[in-house]
Parts: C-alpha cells; sequence; structure tokens
C-alpha cells in the first residue's frame, strides 16, 4: 500500500518589518486571490475556492520579515507563478515563486507499491520509466515489454498491468522496496497521436513495526511502537479477546497484561499508508510431563526469538533467527532438535527446565508471540520413580514364586530307589504289631513317609 502526499512551503523573505507598522501580505497568481493577511490577521473572504483550507502564514514569524506560505495538499493544478507582496507604511516589496509540482508518494520498506502513471488512450503505445537521464527502470513497446536495457537493481522487480495499457494505465509496480529505490522516477508514454510525461517522487520509509514484553513488579507490559518520526496519521489499538481496550494516537503504546490465559493484539494503522500492521499474545497449554516444548522458524521470519523466563523476571535467549541465520544457545545446543532446518524442539525436559517459553516470530506484515509453561516438578519425578521400583520388585517376586513350585513340582515327581524302598519297609516291619496281616503297597509308603518327611 502507498499514498500520495503534497505538502508544501513557498519561502517569501523580506527586510524586517518595523514593529507596529501594519504589515499588508498578498499571495496571488494573477487576479486570482490565493491568501491575504493584513490588521495583525487573515482576510480570506476573497481567497479563490481552490486553496479553501489549504494556505497559512506563520503569524508568530510575521514580525521578523518571514511571509511564507503553506499550501496543504499540494496539487497538480497548483503549479504556477506566485507573487508575494508585502507593505508596510514605510515600504513594500514582491517576489516571484515559480512552483513546478511534482508528485511524492510514500513506499514502505519491503512492501511493494504501484507508481500512478495515465494518458489519453491511443494505438502503438510506448512507455518507458526511467530514473535522470541514463537509468532505465521498465520499457513496453511493440506491444510487450523490453527489458533489455534495465538497471539490474530492479530485475525481477518490476512490471506493468498489460490488460490496462489500453485503457491509459501505464502504472508500474515495483515489488520488494528498499531504501535505494528513494528516487525522482518519469513516466513517459507515447502514442501514434500525442506524448505525455509525468514525474513522481517516491520516498521509502523503515517503519520497524513491532511488538515485544517486560516484566516489573506490576506484571507484564506488552508495547507496540512504530520506527516514525511523527504520530500524526498512526493510531495503535489494543484488543483482549478480540474486543477493543484501548487506543492512542503515538508511535508506541504499553499494555498491563493482567491475565495472561487470555488473547491480545495491537494494531498500527498508518493514514498516510492505508497500511495495518499486527501483533498477538497467546499462551498455549501448559506442559506438565516429560515432552517437548518447540519454537516454530520456519513462516520466513524477518526476525524471530526464542526466549527461556525463569524465576519471575530472569530471561534467557535459547535461540535466535535474524537475516535468515539461526543461532542456538551454546548450553541448548546438543538438546535442541531442529525439524525442517527451522522448527525447534527441545526434548528430556526435566526440573531445570521449568519456566515459561517464549516463542515470538516476525514477518513483514505482523508479529505472533507464543508463551508455552513448562512445569515438571521433583516430586512428580520421584513420584514415578517409586511406581517403577514397585513394579519392578513385584516383577521379581513373582519370577521367584514361579521358580520355587517349578523346583518343588520337580521334587514331588522324582523316583524311589530300590535301596530307599527296602528301608522303609524295614521301618515299618518293626512298628508294626506281628499279628497284622495288612500290606502297604511302595506308592502308600511312600506318601506317608513323604508327608511325615515334610
Amino acid at each position: 500500500m502507498s499514498a500520495m502526499f503534497f505538502l508544501l512551503l513557498i519561502f517569501c523573505n523580506v527586510e524586517v518589518f518595523h514593529a507596529g507598522k501594519d504589515e499588508v501580505i498578498h499571495w496571488t497568481i494573477g487576479n486570482i486571490n490565493v491568501h491575504s493577511y493584513y490588521m495583525t490577521t487573515d482576510h480570506l473572504e476573497d481567497q479563490d475556492k481552490q486553496y479553501s483550507g489549504r494556505t497559512s502564514l506563520f503569524v508568530n514569524e510575521i514580525s521578523k520579515g518571514n511571509a511564507s506560505l503553506l499550501i496543504r495538499g499540494l496539487q497538480k493544478s497548483d503549479e504556477n507563478a506566485y507573487k508575494c507582496y508585502v507593505g508596510t507604511k514605510s515600504e513594500s516589496t514582491e517576489q516571484i515563486i515559480a512552483l513546478q509540482v511534482i508528485g511524492a508518494l510514500l513506499g514502505e520498506q519491503n512492501r511493494d507499491i504501484i507508481l500512478p502513471c495515465s494518458f489519453k488512450p491511443g494505438k502503438e503505445e510506448v512507455i518507458h520509466w526511467t530514473i535522470g537521464s541514463n537509468i532505465h527502470v521498465h520499457s513496453y513497446y511493440k506491444g510487450k515489454d523490453h527489458l533489455e536495457g534495465q538497471d539490474e537493481a530492479y530485475t525481477g522487480r518490476t512490471s506493468l498491468f498489460v490488460n490496462e495499457i489500453s485503457k491509459g494505465n501505464a502504472s508500474l509496480l515495483i515489488r520488494k522496496l528498499n531504501k535505494t529505490d528513494e528516487n525522482t522516477y518519469k513516466c513517459y508514454v507515447g502514442t501514434q497521436t500525442e506524448s505525455t510525461e509525468h514525474d513522481i517522487y517516491l520516498q521509502v520509509i523503515d517503519l520497524q513495526q513491532t511488538m515485544d514484553y517486560t516484566f516489573d513488579d506490576n506484571g507484564m507490559h506488552l508495547t507496540c511502537s512504530v520506527n516514525a518520526s511523527s504520530s500524526q496519521g498512526i493510531t495503535i489499538k489494543w484488543y483482549q479477546n478480540g474486543q477493543e481496550v484501548y487506543k492512542s494516537q503515538s508511535t508506541e503504546s504499553s499494555y498491563i497484561v493482567k491475565n495472561d490465559s487470555l488473547e491480545y493484539s495491537c494494531t498500527i494503522y498508518h493514514a498516510s499508508l492505508q497500511s495495518i500492521w499486527t501483533g498477538t499474545w497467546r499462551m498455549k497449554e501448559p506442559i506438565m510431563k516429560d515432552d517437548n516444548v518447540t519454537c516454530n522458524f520456519c513462516d520466513d521470519p524477518v526476525y524471530a526469538r526464542w526466549d527461556l523466563i525463569k524465576q519471575g523476571t530472569n530471561k534467557m535467549t535459547i535461540a535466535l533467527r535474524s537475516k535468515s541465520l539461526t543461532t542456538i544457545n551454546t548450553d541448548y545446543e546438543n538438546r535442541i532438535n531442529t525439524h525442517e532446518t527451522c522448527n525447534l524442539s527441545l526434548a528430556q525436559l526435566g526440573e531445570s527446565d521449568i519456566g515459561s517459553y517464549i516463542c515470538l516470530i516476525q514477518t513483514e506484515q505482523k508479529m505472533d508471540i507464543e508463551k508455552t509453561f513448562v512445569n515438571i516438578t521433583v516430586e512428580k519425578a520421584t513420584h514415578r520413580n517409586r511406581l517403577m521400583l514397585l513394579i519392578i520388585l513385584l516383577d521379581v517376586l513373582f519370577i521367584c514364586g514361579i521358580l520355587c513350585s517349578t523346583w518343588k513340582s520337580k521334587k514331588e515327581s522324582q523316583p524311589i530307589s530300590t535301596m530307599e524302598l527296602q528301608s522303609l519297609r524295614q521301618t515299618t516291619s518293626t512298628t508294626e504289631p506281628a499279628e497284622s496281616s495288612q500290606t502297604i503297597s511302595a506308592p502308600r509308603d511312600y506318601v506317608a513317609a513323604s508327608v511325615e518327611n515334610f
């Protein structure tokens, strides 16, 4: 996005007036009254309607000899020869100032911009965009682009709206503006019947819009800011869960976060650029077990940072990405896994990793900040260890029981030798009465002996 801006100061400096001598100032174009001042006040009753509400003098400077005229919202039709007349009771003077109006365009660094150029439609259009007399930006003729002589600084970055040329549109699109693009561009268009030229001055600014956070005794502060010399036309708005809660006309604004489980965002609106930049803060689900915490650098950020905050406000940067280069803190480089060279993952979380992990990702259009709280306590780890030991002990007891049972079964099923059987019978015959005719079989004797021995 871009916007034309016009603001001109026409200087008219004369000798210092004698105090209290009734200065009279008239700015005119031929018979057209542009601005008049006398009897210590402006008199705009006869002012031409074209200048209504657009002109002013520096009243406090008149006594110092300054009769300069400020014209706002300058237009091509304002281009003319202006006469500045200043008179007092003792003297008078006149100056003629020729005004040439050049369109001025404001563009933002790293953004695209359209340089406007229109003409009366005709056949066999020839279009040349140039800087100065020898720098070729873009050329079109014989129904197609001709970029053989294009300056290499614009290679692959310019294009016309080809389907609109027959309708009188010769506007030029420049992609990814940089500071070196700032210059005065000339648009030349020729057809079989006529030709025309337009000059446009392009100013490129680097706004460096950003969102960041700080901590103090009152809690966390979110700050949105823009690198601009003036707050004119800049509006910063704050939202909580999508509802607007605060706004200011400034280049920097802060908001105190009272509940960081909510989502907070700020927008920076530029009236002159008609652009909106957004910063967002959100809380992710906390991690309460041995898991991974991640920060995704894969969205082609212009800047990214992964911070760990311990014990309230003690902040340490784990990883940093700037100008496509990722740097990892040496204390973590052995523990961070990199997926697709950009998605960072910290594994094997333990007690020393307790804290808030804040992943800050900035692109050209926005900034996202995500907070993940990790809380893995010693008690949880000890309980887990005890549980594992109990499981292992039960497994050992179970295995011992099986082994004992197997050994016992093998012993009970082992056959009795002939000598053991004879010994058992002798023992039985000496203990039994002589008159008894009962016969005891070997298996029975064995069972009885086994029971007694057991």
